[in-house]
Order: C-alpha cells, then sequence, then structure tokens
C-alpha cells in the first residue's frame, strides 16, 4: 500500500459500486421452505440483495451472526424474487415477483437444486455463463403453478475472469467501464455519506465536471462556521473532507481550499485525547486540552476515516496547529493494536477471535499510516489484517457496506 500513490484513494470508491457476491460460513438453522404454502408472501422485504446481471433483487434467508451481523449461508437455500428490472435478463425470460429460485447453472441440461449458500451458488452460475455463451438457467417455484426452468441471456459473454483479476484482467476492466458509465449520471442526491463516496467514485474515473465542481463547493463550509466542541457529525465531516482534499489534489481548484481548511480544523478540535470521535460531541477538559468522546464512546470506523482526511488536508497544504497532533494522537492509539490483534469497534481490548472482517477499519489503518509515508510497520500488519478478511466481508456490525467500501484498497 505504501508504494501506491495517494490518490489511489479515490479508486476505492468505484471498486464499491462493482461489488462482488460475499462469501458466507456454513449453515445453522433452517428457515421455512419458501415453496411450502403462502410462505413467501410471509416474509419481511426490508433488507434484499442485487441478484447481479440477472436484473432482479432477492431475499435471502439470513440468521444474525457476529453480534448484528447477517450470514446469508442459511437452509434452506432458496432466493425469493423481490422485484424484476424492466428490459433485463430475467424480465425477457419470464420472470416475476414472488418466483422462488431453487438452483442456477450455466449452459444446458437440468438444474439441480442449490446444495450450498444460494447466493455463494448463484454468483458461480452467472461465472461460469459469463465465461461461455451468457445462458444462464434458473430452476424456479411458482406459486400456484410449480417448479419450471427459465433460460436468461446474460449481457456478458466469453468474458471469465483472469488468474490475476482485476489486474490484467478483460473483465474486470469491462466490469469497471459499466460501472464507470451509470454513475456518470448519477446525481449527488443521495443521503449520509453515500454523496462524497459518489463524488470519490467520479473523481477515480476522471469526471470533474460542472456537477462535480458545484457539490464540491456546496459541501464546503464558512470560515468559522463549524463549531465542534458544540456538535459534530464524525461520519459525514471525515467522509465530506476526503472527497474534498481528493478533488483539490486531482484538480487544484482553490475555491475548496477554504472548506477543506474548515473541515480539517474542526476534525482536529474534535478529537478525544486518544485521537477518536464519538457520535456528535467530545469534551475538553477545564485545562483547554482534548477530553473524552462523549455518548457511549468512540468508534474507530469514523474516527480512522478522519484522520486519513488530515493527511490529505496536509498532502493539499492546509496548515493548522491542530492537525500534526490530531495525526499523532490517532497514529499512537491505532499503532497499539500492531501486533496485537484486530481493531475493535471503539477503545477496547485487541480482538482475538476468528472473525476478522471489521468494518474496513483495518484497510483504513493501512491507508492512514500509508499515506504518512514513514510508517512501515503500521503499514504493513493492518494490509496483512485487511487481506486475512477476505472470507468475511459481509459481516459486521449494521451491515457489510464498510468493508466493501474500504476493503479492497490494500
Amino acid at each position: 500500500l505504501n508504494l501506491l500513490p495517494f490518490r489511489s484513494l479515490r479508486a476505492f470508491a468505484l471498486l464499491a459500486l462493482a461489488p462482488l457476491l460475499g462469501l458466507a460460513g456454513a449453515a445453522h438453522a433452517t428457515g421455512p421452505d419458501l415453496t411450502v404454502g403462502t410462505n413467501r408472501y410471509g416474509v419481511n422485504r426490508k433488507f434484499t440483495y442485487n441478484l447481479g446481471p440477472t436484473g432482479m433483487r432477492g431475499w435471502i434467508r439470513t440468521t444474525p451472526r457476529y453480534d448484528s451481523d447477517l450470514d446469508t449461508a442459511e437452509t434452506p437455500w432458496q432466493i425469493l424474487v423481490t422485484s424484476v428490472g424492466t428490459g433485463t435478463p430475467a424480465s425477457a425470460a419470464g420472470i416475476l415477483t414472488n418466483d422462488v429460485i431453487l438452483g442456477a447453472q450455466a449452459g444446458g441440461g437440468a438444474v439441480s437444486v442449490f446444495t450450498n449458500s444460494a447466493r455463494k451458488s448463484l454468483g458461480w452460475a452467472i461465472g461460469d455463463a459469463e465465461a461461455a455463451n451468457g445462458v444462464l438457467r434458473l430452476l424456479v417455484d411458482r406459486y400456484g403453478v410449480g417448479t419450471n426452468t427459465y433460460t436468461l441471456q446474460l449481457k456478458l459473454t466469453n468474458l471469465a475472469y483472469s488468474a490475476t483479476a482485476p489486474y490484467n484482467c478483460p473483465k474486470s476492466a469491462r466490469i469497471l467501464a459499466d460501472a464507470a458509465n451509470v454513475i456518470s449520471n448519477k446525481t449527488f442526491t443521495l443521503s449520509g455519506i453515500a454523496n462524497p463516496v459518489l463524488g470519490l467514485a467520479k473523481l477515480a474515473v476522471g469526471i470533474t465536471n460542472a456537477a462535480v465542481k458545484t457539490y464540491a463547493n456546496s459541501i464546503c463550509p464558512a470560515t468559522g462556521s463549524l463549531q465542534p466542541l458544540v456538535y459534530y457529525d464524525s461520519w459525514e465531516w471525515a467522509y465530506a473532507n476526503i472527497f474534498l482534499t481528493e478533488y483539490f489534489l486531482l484538480t487544484g481548484d482553490t475555491s475548496v481550499t477554504n472548506g477543506i481548511r474548515e473541515w480539517t480544523r474542526s476534525l482536529a478540535e474534535a478529537q478525544s485525547m486518544y485521537g477518536t470521535l464519538g457520535h456528535h460531541f467530545t469534551e475538553n477538559r477545564h485545562d483547554g486540552t482534548h477530553g473524552s468522546a462523549w455518548g457511549y464512546g468512540p468508534m474507530n470506523a469514523c474516527s480512522i476515516p478522519a484522520g486519513i482526511s488530515l493527511v490529505l488536508a496536509k498532502k493539499c497544504g492546509i496548515s493548522h496547529p491542530e492537525i500534526d497532533p490530531a495525526i499523532d494522537r490517532l497514529g499512537k492509539y491505532v499503532s497499539y493494536y500492531v501486533d496485537k490483534g484486530g481493531l475493535p469497534y471503539g477503545e477496547h481490548s485487541p480482538e482475538l477471535n476468528f472473525i476478522r472482517a471489521n468494518g474496513g477499519k483495518h484497510a483504513m489503518a493501512a491507508m492512514f499510516f500509508g499515506l504518512q509515508g514513514n510508517k512501515p510497520t503500521q503499514t504493513e500488519y493492518f494490509t496483512r489484517m485487511n487481506m486475512a478478511e477476505f472470507n468475511g466481508m459481509e459481516c459486521w456490525h449494521c451491515g457489510g457496506d464498510p468493508n466493501y467500501i474500504w476493503g479492497w484498497i490494500a
């Protein structure tokens, strides 16, 4: 990681827009058979999954695992179709909402029912189909009709992942090109950190048009307008500053420098004595030095991105007396975990259990130290910890999104 140019940070957002099917563990529980009676209509459809290039979204049984995380490798291995996009391969094949997918196979022959994680199995079948003629056959149960096989013609054909994917891989390049086409027309009307992540994705493919400039200027706070000792939003402030710093480093647009300076000053002042951030508030000590993060305490998953933005701000030429001490505080805190275990949720003991995917925090730490250029021990350690998480990307507190956003960096 420390051999990469710091602008490579923008690439993580683009990669996050081409999500791969996550890997899941062994089954631990059995749920209701969706083909029996009206079971399929009793499903809570609040959380569904994108079913790759088929044009469908689907519900897959999940079981809480690893605190509040979800594991999708649960029996029965079935996928309930919750929506079918117009003009998609699934629509053309006649797949309908409320159909239940029982199996998938590339090419001809009888389609067997899933004998493993339905989500992984569908992903394998899609990969096999795209490596050949694009024909994907699904075994589908339709309410009141029974089980039949439907044939989908996928868009990609004769494209398989190379052994070095995503490097030197035509299929990976095609996926990224398609993602770039999609995000080029996306507008900044999302919520939370989604807008700055979208902005980073646009920057990653060289989109710096008027819409990007307008968004960049729209999130620049006026000098002195932020009061971090009264209130801050650690998540949105950190990602806004990452986007603005990367925007400036790519374009040289000086209209955002005052905004970067205000975000940077405020994030540095908002830190606790250990360099961490809570949700909204840190109380300074009576002597004015940094105190403790209020609420239920600090969160490493927002503290480290804030630190990354401070390092990037220095590369933008931003200076302030609070910046270097803030980077140093966070660096000392995160360095404590080197050779001791995984980064925890907050100011806790090192994680030593076998579940190492932890919200992208190891990738964040590797980037934080790698960008500084003089922390090889920390950079290597957290890079290795990040790489060890490949089989647990879907799991973390409130979902695996941070793993997908950050995990590909190292």
